[in-house]
């Protein structure tokens, strides 16, 4: 067998820093490693692998092509190691080690907190790392093993993954509070309000655009903004309005920032789901986390936080149902 006792972990982990600090004296802050200890690991690296893996200016550093490759392969190489500490130390009827959780931006919002605190309470030795994301990037993620857990909407199929729907959330027109003056729309006069969408390869988005072409619809598209926060930030100062899930928009629809009307003539039902691999979907810290998350979601509709049925809308500041 080939030995790797050469191969220098520490450096990759210092060469990791550097290229997501895109800078040396950020890197060494970061990992309080004094600098030309980092630049002594870093040339190291770049001698053994012959290549030249970051490219100087006055600024801080960029990667060259083979440290992109090398970054890409680094973080899986994290992952197996994190992976193999896990395995041997998860033993017996205990749910420990180390779980990697993807969520959306709202949902996460609301199930996160509640998760930490649970499993704090009830299974201590479980540590968590939040991945936050939208569905498609969550999807690939699970898909290439970055993360143990998605809780996203509307898993595309795949052999690997397993999915188990949390609720069905439906599409809404959202505006700025005092803007849309009925409680449901057409998707036909969705289409027409000034919009703010994501642009690229985002599911949301391609289920919209396969509404519409399917009924021959011109989506009246004002902005592309592919920041969630971003586009909220732009209804509330009154740029436009945008089509999302009903979920997506509590938080806001709690303050008071937000109309919401349900998008009907096709009702468009969107399911949240948690999602996992299949070749580790008996792991038992995975298990339990798993039926947590379900049990706070359960709880969350039966406090009507969390409505799912679909005359369920916000017309200014009233809830109807």
């Amino acid at each position: 067998m080939k030995s790797y006792a050469h191969f220098d972990i520490t450096g990759l982990h210092y060469f990791s820093a550097v290229a997501e600090e895109r800078s040396f004296s950020r890197a060494s802050a970061r990992l309080r490693i004094a600098q030309p200890a980092i630049s002594r690991k870093i040339k190291a690296l770049e001698q053994d692998l012959g290549v030249q893996l970051f490219t100087r200016h006055t600024r801080g550093v960029d990667l060259t092509e083979p440290g992109e490759n090398l970054l890409r392969n680094a973080y899986a190489l994290f992952r197996q190691i994190e992976s193999l500490r896990d395995h041997a130390v998860t033993s017996g009827d205990t749910p420990r080690g180390v779980v990697t959780i993807g969520v959306l931006p709202t949902p996460g919002e609301y199930i996160v907190p509640r998760l930490v605190e649970q499993s704090r309470k009830l299974y201590p030795e479980i540590k968590f790392r939040i991945v936050e994301g939208y569905s498609g990037d969550l999807h690939s993620m699970l898909i290439n093993q970055e993360i143990n857990i998605a809780v996203m909407h509307a898993p595309m199929p795949h052999p690997d993954i397993i999915v188990h729907d949390l609720l069905v959330d439906y599409l809404c027109l959202v505006g700025k509070a005092g803007t849309l003056a009925k409680p449901s729309y057409t998707f036909a006069e969705a289409a027409g309000f000034p919009l703010i969408l994501p642009d690229g390869p985002n599911l949301l988005r391609l289920h919209i655009d396969q509404i519409a072409q399917s009924r021959n619809i011109r989506l009246n598209i004002s902005h592309l903004c592919n920041g969630f926060w971003l586009t909220k930030a732009m209804i509330r100062g009154g740029a436009g309005h945008t089509i999302v899930t009903f979920g997506s928009v509590v938080t806001d629809l709690e303050r008071g920032d937000f109309d919401v009307a349900l998008i009907g003539e096709p009702n468009v039902p969107w399911s949240l789901a948690v999602a996992m691999r299949v070749d580790q979907h008996r792991r038992l810290s995975l298990v339990v986390i798993k039926g947590l998350i379900e049990t706070i979601v359960a709880e969350l509709r039966s406090k009507r936080i969390w409505q799912q049925i679909p005359q369920a809308t916000r017309l200014n500041g009233e809830t109807q149902a």
